[in-house]
């Protein structure tokens, strides 16, 4: 839908949002937790669209998540990803689908040897290539249109995530094995194009905040080394040149997936005074609040999670109960805490269930000492 069928948006409302979502970074109490379901393709759903329509229309997509925002009470945020980003700038083809986010079908390398031949693009390059031109149509409108919902947010994942929009995820974890060196190459040239595209969005609009972290890169297909050499080490590198090159300062750690094992080392990664840390799972349980606040808490906002297939197939008072419990843990963590998903909404969620989500922030997520 063009904007002018839609509803305004309340100031009242996006005022008072606003002060929840920026409290962790403002000298400005406000009442209670803000929360961040991770809202995208889900906000289709509600206009009775599906997930491709969304991805193929970015104006479109980022209107409907600016009033999905409103109409739950979350973070007032506009959002436009996925997870197969930058494959197309170097060559990759990408399949539209219908109930699913477009997905990498032919990646630009084949061999160890494209590894040594592969070059990575710089900002100016990046900011005229396929995926920023669609990502900054997103983001163009929200600034034009929702001005107090916009941030220059950066789709990045980590190295391994770039580098697996490159290069078969199964080559990448044989060459892991017999060829560890061709993955350190391409997770260093992963890291330069991450620090690359930053730039862009930061000469566009003047800052970015990136969204990094670990997703492939985790304890469910990585053992503890191999996400410190491939994940962790190449990551931090690369959040260290954009810092330094001014194209912060956001800086959004998601670790998706089980960091069991890895959590701890990502306490050493370079943050900023804007930094939030996600973390998805613990084992096959949800990555306990009180875990996340004891060993982040002191360094950056703390961002608590509610089991996303509970959001996508549990039943209202589930998601409330698990809400309810990692809420009271994180709502006076020292620098912020954020309540949402442990990824991104599920499409077809149902409302009841992230209503149950935001209505738990507010009955026990009121602020006590934070």
């Amino acid at each position: 839908m063009p904007a002018k069928d839609y509803a305004p948006i309340d100031e009242n409302w996006l005022e008072n949002a606003g002060s929840l979502w920026t409290t962790p970074w403002v000298d400005k109490p406000s009442e209670r937790v803000i929360v961040d379901p991770i809202i995208l393709s889900h906000a289709a759903s509600l206009f009775r669209k599906n997930a491709g329509y969304f991805y193929q229309n970015p104006d479109e997509a980022i209107r409907m998540v600016c009033h999905a925002c409103e109409l739950y009470d979350v973070t007032p945020v506009g959002h436009y990803l996925y997870a197969d980003y930058w494959g197309q700038d170097y060559g990759a083809e990408i399949k539209i689908q219908t109930n699913s986010p477009p997905g990498i079908t032919k990646r630009p390398i084949k061999t160890a040897e494209d590894v040594d031949n592969f070059e990575v693009l710089d900002s100016d390059e990046l900011a005229k290539g396929p995926t920023l031109t669609t990502h900054y149509k997103a983001l163009d409108t929200c600034k034009e249109e929702f001005p107090n919902m916009f941030a220059p947010i950066t789709q990045l994942g980590g190295t391994m995530e770039v580098a697996t929009n490159w290069a078969a995820i199964e080559d990448v974890f044989m060459w892991m094995i017999t060829e560890p060196e061709v993955v350190d190459k391409l997770c260093q040239k992963a890291g330069d194009h991450m620090v690359s595209a930053c730039k862009a969005t930061a000469e566009r609009y003047g800052a970015n905040v990136m969204i990094t972290g670990s997703v492939i890169a985790s304890g469910d297909l990585m053992d503890t080394e191999q996400i410190k050499r491939f994940s962790f080490q190449p990551v931090s590198r690369a959040v260290r040149k954009v810092l330094n090159a001014g194209a912060g300062p956001g800086i959004y750690y998601h670790l998706c997936g089980n960091h069991t094992d890895d959590f701890q080392m990502w306490k050493n990664a370079p943050m900023s005074p804007f930094t939030i840390v996600q973390i998805g799972y613990d084992g096959q349980n949800i990555f306990p609040t009180s875990k996340l606040v004891e060993h982040f808490g002191d360094r950056c906002t703390c961002f608590g999670t509610v089991d996303t297939k509970l959001v996508d197939r549990g039943t209202p008072a589930q998601v409330y109960e698990q809400a309810k419990e990692q809420v009271i843990a994180g709502k006076d963590s020292p620098r912020g805490f954020i309540l949402g998903t442990a990824c991104e909404c599920p499409t077809n969620a149902p409302p009841v269930n992230v209503h149950a989500l935001v209505k738990a922030a507010k009955d026990h997520g009121k602020y006590e000492k934070f």
